[in-house]
């Protein structure tokens, strides 16, 4: 048996295999069998005396030796010595053989294996863990164990490998959990779990390798996942694991089918008498059918939740979980629907439940196993699945008071909220630094302090901001691909603050071209129609808001947003006031007033009143202009907004002047060359940082600003400009890539802000466009089980 023993550890170890240092708290795999072998295998290893001449011997004392000197958390790389190569090349005798085939020495074999391999893994050399565990599936076994040793290598491959190792290990890995999967017809009636896990771990190697399901591994994990959901029916924490993961993987290609998954999960879990996994569902279709903008649908899911919720009677903290999760869902259904005033209310007492929710105990552990004949045993098992952990649910509250914040214009807040998010997301990623949802909720934290900097005229942290995300998005292709609108959006939006016309118009363009969804297509169709108001460009801006309006209304029938409906009238009011269509203008303008108050929404309000008082000011009504002006600066130094400010202090100084108030006249030119000088000042300290070159770029991977790199630089508009300059590159690549304006439908919300536009003011080209609409209300989570090991299940 010691000669076996050695035969098969060189056999196996011949060959280096890419493994990182494990992790401080080390995710556990099937349980190996703790056999009292380590004594027998070290003895096996050690024993040099008896095989001193024996090539075979001197092989495996050369790969012993080598573990020996390898330092402590070093991945252990072993010659492939000569002596070892002539022993895999070598025949196995016939007498040894037929010495393994014997049932007996089989097993000793096997639990020695697998107890050396466990003893490996608890000291951290997963590079030997692997190498016993191969060595196992050269024994004749039965096919059980072969399945689990499979399953055992495949999740150990897919945990600790390195990324400069991480396609060839994950193509190992499915290898062996494909074989093991394979083996289904044999072991299911014996350990169908084993079968079930392999499955598992098989769809989360084929979408880390194929995020977005293109490939050949991708378009198998649908039929894959039906197929193990069809085998796991009679296992409840498996099947209602198997029903997630198949809604998660269908939420984006075909939500309907995925809300008939949750439907059919609650139904499930409702048979089985566990009322908590029942309401993990319901709410789970909830964010479904908000991230698809069926507002109705989700009202109605949230009464039968409520009901649910409330008459649960285990209660303690998986309770509360369910509360708060359905506080979250209301919160963000109103924030979507621009609701910001009747947010409020349930935003504070979601606030009050995440606190008392932290300082809760953990439910203790279930009596019962979860193989208990007791009839709630299988509630027991199902109800170990958690939507979120703590401390993703305390990101995810910081989120939202970020987004309700905003939408208020209370930016004072949204700063202090922004630093305790992010400190708590760096913690995270210190523990789990590839969790796909963290890094989601850290691009919409970024997002929103970024506007919260633009408006306050702070355009160096917001151009770093916009760097950062940008630096983030693509270092993932999936995610470049998913949030790459965003970015460009980003950049156009500081383009317009700088006064970089031509390159925000390039930016809006690229954005629309890489078909984002409806309310951020709508929001920079907007923003790009400002830019043409600013160059004067009346009738490119009619055509982008026409075309954007009759696209949106071809499309499905989705609500829209009191943010961006606000926006929307404000334009439409600038652009038919530049028209000389004062009726018109003032009716728009009065209509995004309206809905503004109506839903406290402060910076849209203020952005309505100065247009207002500028469409007073031109039909000489003096008196109405100093009441909207007025009120609209008070409420720009409460938020403070730079733009509003500027803007309405060059309206009152042209309203001195044509009163004939020369002392008022002159107290309002200087605080307008006051607030002309910091402009100046913030536009010129961020033109000359180097990740303002980004605006420039258009496609491909976004440059290293880190390395110096450069691209074509476009000349700013300075504020005496009424046009826009444009370099010839930038002009070839709008002929060849951007014609005309086209659009994919769109929804949501926005802020759009302002152009100076009468011939009054027209040398003073410094108000742009705020950006507000609510980019993170689209990304919502499922529920998921513990001890995911590569899936957040985030829709």
């Amino acid at each position: 048996q010691n000669q076996i023993l050695k035969d098969f550890i060189v056999k196996v170890c011949y060959q280096p295999v890419s493994i990182r240092p494990p992790q401080r708290s080390q995710v556990q795999y099937t349980a190996m069998n703790l056999w009292n072998s380590h004594t027998f295998l070290s003895q096996a290893l050690d024993e040099q005396q008896q095989h001193s001449a024996s090539g075979t011997a001197g092989a495996a004392q050369a790969y012993h030796s080598a573990y020996q000197h390898q330092q402590p958390g070093q991945a252990a790389v072993y010659p492939a010595s000569s002596e070892a190569q002539a022993v895999i090349q070598q025949p196995v005798e016939p007498s040894l053989s037929s010495s393994i085939h014997q049932q007996q020495d089989a097993e000793a074999a096997y639990h020695s294996l697998l107890g050396m391999a466990e003893s490996f893994r608890l000291a951290g050399n997963i590079r030997m863990t692997l190498h016993c565990l191969q060595a196992v599936l050269q024994i004749r076994l039965p096919e059980l164990i072969i399945a689990r040793t499979k399953v055992q290598i495949g999740r150990l491959l897919m945990q600790h490998t390195t990324r400069a190792g991480a396609e060839r290990a994950a193509a190992a890995a499915a290898a062996h959990l494909e074989a093991a999967w394979s083996l289904r017809a044999l072991v299911q009636s014996q350990d169908p779990v084993v079968c079930l896990e392999a499955a598992d771990l098989l769809v989360d190697c084929w979408l880390t390798a194929d995020p977005m399901a293109v490939g050949l591994a991708g378009q198998r994990v649908t039929p894959l996942l039906e197929e193990a959901l069809a085998a796991s029916h009679g296992l409840p924490e498996w099947h209602c694991r198997f029903l997630l993961k198949l809604a998660q993987h269908l939420s984006q290609s075909d939500p309907g089918r995925a809300c008939e998954l949750l439907a059919l999960g609650s139904q499930y879990a409702q048979q089985h008498r566990s009322e908590y996994t029942r309401g993990l569902f319901l709410l789970a279709k909830c964010l479904l059918l908000l991230a698809t903008r069926q507002l109705a649908e989700v009202h109605n899911s949230l009464t039968v939740t409520s009901k649910v919720i409330e008459a649960m009677q285990q209660g303690g903290r998986k309770q509360e979980a369910l509360k708060i999760f359905s506080l979250i869902i209301q919160v963000m259904n109103h924030l979507v629907a621009g609701q910001a005033k009747q947010a409020r209310p349930t935003l504070r007492q979601l606030q009050k439940a995440i606190q008392a929710f932290s300082a809760m105990q953990d439910d203790p552990a279930p009596a019962q196993s979860a193989h208990s004949q007791q009839p709630n045993a299988a509630s027991d098992t199902m109800d170990q699945f958690e939507w979120l952990s703590r401390e993703h649910m305390s990101v995810l509250v910081y989120l939202l008071t970020l987004l309700h914040n905003m939408q208020e214009a209370y930016y004072d807040k949204v700063q202090r909220y922004t630093e305790k998010a992010l400190t708590q997301v760096e913690k995270l990623k210190a523990i789990e630094d590839n969790s796909p949802l963290l890094t989601v909720l850290h691009l919409c934290i970024l997002e929103q302090s970024f506007q919260c900097h633009l408006v306050s005229g702070n355009r160096v942290a917001a151009l770093e901001q916009a760097a950062i995300s940008l630096r983030i998005c693509s270092s993932n292709s999936s995610l470049f691909q998913r949030r790459g609108p965003h970015c460009h959006a980003m950049l156009g939006l500081y383009a317009m603050t700088t006064n970089c016309l031509g390159a925000a118009e390039s930016q809006f363009r690229r954005a629309l071209c890489l078909s984002p969804r409806p309310d951020l297509h709508q929001f920079v169709c907007l923003n790009m129609g400002l830019v043409m108001l600013r160059q004067n460009r009346l009738a490119d801006c009619k055509k982008v808001l026409t075309d954007s309006s009759q696209q949106l209304a071809a499309g499905p029938a989705r609500p829209t947003g009191h943010c961006l409906r606000v926006a929307g009238d404000w334009v439409d009011g600038l652009l038919a006031m530049m028209l000389g269509d004062f009726t018109r203008a003032k009716l728009c303008i009065k209509e995004s007033l309206k809905l503004a108050n109506s839903e406290n929404l402060r910076r849209l309000l203020t952005l309505s009143l100065i247009v207002l008082g500028q469409a007073h000011f031109a039909t000489a009504q003096y008196e109405e202009v100093k009441k909207v002006v007025d009120a609209a600066v008070q409420l720009a130094e409460q938020i403070p907004d730079e733009a509003v400010q500027l803007w309405a202090s060059t309206l009152m100084r042209d309203l001195h002047r044509a009163e004939g108030s020369p002392q008022l006249e002159t107290a309002c030119a200087q605080r307008h060359s006051a607030l002309l000088t910091a402009y100046q000042t913030s536009i010129d300290q961020a033109v000359s940082a180097p990740e303002h070159q980004l605006i420039y770029w258009l496609e491909g991977a976004p440059p290293d600003m880190g390395s110096g790199s450069q691209l074509p630089a476009v000349p700013p508009i300075t504020s005496g400009q009424s046009a826009v300059l444009q370099p010839p590159l930038h002009q070839s690549y709008q002929q060849q890539h951007f014609p005309q304006v086209s659009a994919p439908p769109m929804p949501s919300q926005a802020a759009a802000p302002p152009a100076s536009m009468m011939a009054s003011s027209s040398q003073y080209q410094a108000y742009y466009s705020a950006y507000q609409p609510q980019l993170s209300t689209q990304q919502t989570v499922l529920p998921h089980p513990p001890q995911s090991a590569a899936h957040d299940y985030s829709v």
